[in-house]
């Protein structure tokens, strides 16, 4: 059975040894994803650091 006419450069691409994770072997587009999970994910983190903190603590009354 033979493969399809990109899928062996695609192969070859990604199962290369060129210290690169796979998620990143994609070339640039890869990279501005990577970046932009990253970002949404400390964002997250930081809004739910940010509830924990407004819910634990009470607030002063005047």
């Amino acid at each position: 059975m033979a493969l399809p006419d990109g899928l062996a450069s695609s192969m070859k691409k990604f199962q290369a040894h060129n210290d690169l994770p796979v998620f990143l072997k994609g070339g640039p587009a890869d990279k501005v994803l990577f970046g932009l999970t990253v970002g949404l994910c400390g964002l997250g983190i930081i809004g739910m650091l940010q509830m924990v903190y407004t819910l634990g603590f009470k607030k002063k009354s005047a």
